[in-house]
This record gives C-alpha cells, sequence and structure tokens, in this order.
C-alpha cells in the first residue's frame, strides 16, 4: 500500500508528492521541446521535483500535530497539556539538501546520494556556469534521475512510479535512460582501459564531465593518459593535467573539507614538484607528475604531518633545528 493511501496520512504528505509529480512532468515536457531555453528549465524543475519526493517522505514520517516537523527547518519543543513534550516545526522555511541527508541517515531512509550529486551539480552549473547546455548533459541528468525516481517511489513510497507518473512521462524516462547509459557504458569501458597510474585518479575521472558543455560522455583521446580527453558530445579535448587536476579536486575535494573540520589531516594537497593539486595522500604519490615526497624524516624517524610534506627529507622540527644550527 502507498504511505499516501495508510490511515492518518496527512494532506499535506499527499500535496507535497502531487508537486513531485507535477515538477517531474513539466521537467520532461520542458525537455522534449525543441526551445533551447527549455533546457534549463528542465534541470530546474527535475531537480525541484526529486527534492519534493524526498520531502514528501519526510512530512508523511512527521508525527500527527507536529506542524510537519520533519520538512520544517526549524523545530522547536512544545509541552502538552499532559506534559509531555513534543517537537513541532515552526517558521516558513523547509530543509535544503543538507538537512535532508541528515533527517535521512538518522530515520534509516536510503537513497542514491551519489547520483543525486550529479543533478544537484547539474542545476548548480545551469545557474552559475553554462549560458548553453548541450542536450547531452541533459540527458545524463535525466538518466540520473531516473534511477533515483524509480527506486524512491518504489522502496519508500510504497508505489508505482509508471502509474503514478503517467505513461507518457515514464516513458520519456525510459527511453532516455536506456539509450544515455548505453553510451555512458561505452565511454567508462574506454575509460578504464587506460592506465591512469593511480587508483585515485582512476575512481575520480568516472564521474567527471565536460569542462565546456556539462555532459558526461567523455572518452580517452588516445591510448595514454597523457593524450587527454574528448567529449563526444561537444567534441572539446582536455589535456591530461587540466581533467586530472579538475577530478581530483572534484573528487576528493569534498574529503579534505570533512577531514580538516574533523581535526583529522587532508587526504589531497598541492605537489610540492609540480605544483598542481595532485598530491594523494593515501597513495603517497602525485598522481599528476608521478613523484613522492618522503614521508618518513631521515633525521628523527618520525612520520612527516600531511602540512609537512615537501621536496625535502625531514621534518618540520628537523629542519627547524637544522636552521638554528647553521
Amino acid at each position: 500500500m502507498c504511505i499516501f493511501d495508510k490511515p492518518g496520512c496527512s494532506i499535506q504528505s499527499i500535496q507535497i508528492f502531487e508537486n513531485a509529480v507535477s515538477s517531474i512532468q513539466m521537467a520532461l515536457g520542458d525537455f522534449a521541446s525543441p526551445e533551447k531555453e527549455r533546457a534549463i528549465s528542465a534541470v530546474r524543475n527535475m531537480h525541484a521535483g526529486i527534492l519534493l519526493l524526498f520531502k514528501a517522505k519526510l512530512s508523511a514520517f512527521s508525527p500527527a500535530d507536529s506542524n510537519d516537523v520533519l520538512i520544517k527547518k526549524n523545530i522547536r519543543p512544545q509541552k502538552t497539556p499532559e506534559g509531555k513534550i513534543l517537537f513541532v516545526g515552526y517558521g516558513k522555511k523547509t530543509v535544503d539538501v543538507a538537512d535532508i541527508q541528515e533527517r535521512f541517515k538518522s530515520l534509516g531512509i536510503p537513497t542514491d546520494w551519489k547520483r543525486f550529486q550529479k543533478i544537484n551539480d547539474a542545476r548548480n552549473d545551469v545557474e552559475h556556469h553554462f549560458t548553453t547546455l548541450h542536450p547531452d548533459a541533459i540527458k545524463g541528468m535525466i538518466s540520473d534521475t531516473f534511477m533515483i525516481i524509480r527506486d524512491f517511489i518504489t522502496d519508500q513510497l510504497m508505489a508505482d512510479p509508471r502509474e503514478e507518473l503517467g505513461d507518457a512521462a515514464w516513458g520519456t524516462l525510459l527511453s532516455v535512460s536506456e539509450v544515455f547509459e548505453k553510451e555512458r557504458k561505452e565511454c567508462k569501458e574506454r575509460m578504464e582501459s587506460i592506465d591512469w597510474e593511480s587508483s585515485a585518479l582512476s575512481e575520480a575521472i568516472c564521474d567527471l564531465t565536460c569542462l565546456d558543455c556539462g555532459s558526461p560522455l567523455l572518452s580517452p583521446a588516445g591510448a595514454g593518459r597523457d593524450h587527454g580527453v574528448t567529449c563526444r558530445s561537444c567534441g572539446k579535448l582536455e589535456p591530461f593535467e587540466s581533467f586530472a587536476e579538475r577530478a581530483l579536486l572534484q573528487n576528493l575535494g569534498g574529503q579534505n573539507h570533512v577531514a580538516v573540520q574533523d581535526g583529522g589531516e587532508e587526504v589531497l594537497i598541492t605537489c610540492p614538484f609540480c605544483f598542481q593539486e595532485g598530491y594523494v595522500v593515501e597513495e603517497k604519490c602525485c598522481a599528476l607528475c608521478g613523484e613522492s615526497c618522503h614521508h618518513t624524516c631521515d633525521m628523527c624517524s618520525n612520520e612527516i604531518p600531511v602540512c609537512e610534506l615537501s621536496d625535502g627529507r625531514l621534518c618540520g622540527y628537523c629542519s627547524h633545528v637544522l636552521s638554528k644550527d647553521d
């Protein structure tokens, strides 16, 4: 039984779900239009539709008389006449992506956040970077949404996605996804055939999109990594040093931020040899130039902290002691 058909489900939950379906249907209508301007609207509407699906689930999970507490940005404790403490939502602001991720985690609601991040990035790209959007970039976004929408409506909302979205919208989602995923698979297989000389770089490149048009259909330009990559959508050739550094920053930059916030050490640093953001600490090697730092101090034999890694052989303390002796 669909969660919105269960006794006690609020009208608000049903309305949010209906708005989600409308946004997704509008996105597919925008995508099918020959008007280029509507491509950006397709991305915005699809992104909004998926967020509304997530909020519909949280709304349905919210206790009765809590003013949809799980989708409200602000929460207040409230005492009932019987003396019980309840948490209720207040204000008009609703949860953002980070809030939804946190609440899904706490409630044990699974979804494909890695795939959603691609959709989120596509939305940000059309807002801030790309003045024109290649059709393949839109197809990639729609293909990613197909997986999320299908699984979330089926597994979390206990509904039939084809029935809820309608035959026309569901048919478009399905056909675009099948064709595009075949092309994406071919590109991925070609990328995996290259020796990238770094596991971190090999993994990071899988999620890279074209710098010019945003399409994920990137393919090696030659038999080796130094030949660069070519976009099968717009034809742009990007040299190795550019796309490799960009891929690492995109894939490991977030881990750097979390590590520093938690008092840990960075996982990706500026290489002291080539001065690019390519030194992968775990691999003890720069994924771009191949050079390695000394991770153990020659003088005290202690491990050199990540923040002190350099083209030298000493830790910061020993280097300082030697400089004073001079």
